[in-house]
């Protein structure tokens, strides 16, 4: 009798404890997803931002496709996590590839500051920023949204969700392509800069 006992509990312990890692990648989820969204204004003199409009070449798009592939790639990891738990394996990986994503996304929006827009062209009249993570990548926020895209879902066990990081990085390659045009055309000393900041790896590419 105690043998069928402790076999009968044996399923509900391991349930149990499936149960409690479940709630801890979902709270990190959250966290992180805190941490990408909410702002805090530190400065309560800061001007708002000039609002932009889209100059008649930007790839409106392309920028729309981006933004609904991040929403739906953000939206969608939990709601699979809901319907069907994913297994562990490679959730570690990707909560460091959240993370990693989740803070080049930030730094390199800081480091932007007034030249930070959703669009291809640059803000009119805003220095070249070549400061910040900038210094060694000239697309910081391009490979963070592109961990991003690979990491959250994997942070919940995502297998289906995930398979939007390829479209999703394929939009991103695009876009890199049309800003350095955009940003050669307008910055005289962006081939300068060019030479000496990589694209997406520090020291190597």
């Amino acid at each position: 009798m105690r043998r069928e006992g402790g076999d009968a509990r044996a399923p509900r312990g391991v349930m149990l404890q499936a149960n409690g890692a479940t709630v801890i990648w979902g709270v990190a989820y959250a966290v992180l997803l805190v941490v990408l969204f909410v702002r805090v204004q530190t400065s309560p003199a800061a001007v708002p931002r000039t609002p932009i409009l889209p100059a008649a070449d930007d790839p409106l798009g392309l920028i729309r496709l981006h933004h609904r592939l991040f929403a739906v790639i953000l939206a969608g990891a939990p709601v699979e996590a809901l319907i069907h738990t994913g297994p562990a394996r490679g959730r570690l990986v990707g909560l460091a590839a959240f993370t990693a994503g989740v803070a080049l996304y930030r730094l390199g929006g800081r480091a932007l500051g007034e030249a930070l827009s959703p669009l291809t062209e640059p803000r009119p009249g805003v220095p070249l920023v070549t400061g910040g993570p900038y210094r060694w990548l000239r697309h910081p926020m391009y490979v963070g949204q592109g961990l991003i895209a690979i990491g959250a879902p994997l942070t919940l066990g995502s297998r289906w969700v995930v398979w939007l990081a390829v479209p999703a990085v394929v939009v991103l390659a695009r876009r890199i392509v049309l800003e350095e045009r955009a940003l050669a055309r307008i910055y005289p000393e962006y081939s300068r800069y060019a030479a000496q900041a990589k694209r997406l790896l520090p020291f190597v590419f």
